[in-house]
């Protein structure tokens, strides 16, 4: 759903570019005062459109690292407190870290709450956003605050000549 917000924001963005083409053309023909503030206006309009566009993916981005995060150390507690599937659940954690998985390990079930990002995503290159999370962990007996690195991953793929961003999380503690 989010994905499609985007591709229609973009959508919109580049019919804005062309009616400010169309615009310019006009103007020209036209004094230059008017020319100059109708491309200012033109600017801004899409300059607000692609802030919102930043906005949706990073609130995409979030809400994905979230479901991510809770789905690791809920495959973390169903490998605890059910051997029997830990080969199963240790192929599935593989997607999900290249650490030990003894780093995280812990005998308490826990909910993870109230995840927020520390700082900016830094940039390891083009395609790969590392990110410090801290997060608390709320179990029966206790409350404790974490940080962990979400590693952002995206690759653009092509799926029937139409081009699609896929996004990768895992998470490190270094």
């Amino acid at each position: 759903m989010n994905l499609k917000l985007r591709h229609i924001a973009l959508f919109i963005a580049s019919m804005l570019f062309v009616a400010c083409a169309m615009e310019t053309k006009k103007a020209k023909s036209e004094s230059y005062d008017v020319f100059a503030t109708e491309e200012v206006e033109a600017s801004e309009e899409v300059e607000a459109l692609e802030e919102h566009v930043i906005d949706a993916e990073y609130e995409f981005n979030n809400q994905l690292i979230n479901q991510k995060l809770q789905d690791f150390y809920d495959l973390l507690a169903l490998q605890s407190e059910h051997p029997e599937f830990n080969n199963e659940v240790a192929e599935q954690l593989k997607n999900f870290t290249n650490d030990s998985i003894n780093k995280y390990k812990t005998d308490d079930f826990f909910i993870i709450k109230n995840i927020k990002p520390m700082g900016k995503a830094v940039f390891v290159n083009d395609s790969i956003q590392k990110l410090k999370l801290s997060y608390d962990k709320v179990s029966d007996n206790s409350k404790t605050t974490d940080t962990i690195y979400a590693i952002i991953t995206k690759k653009q793929i092509k799926v029937d000549d139409e081009t699609l961003i896929s996004n990768k999380i895992q998470f490190s503690k270094n």
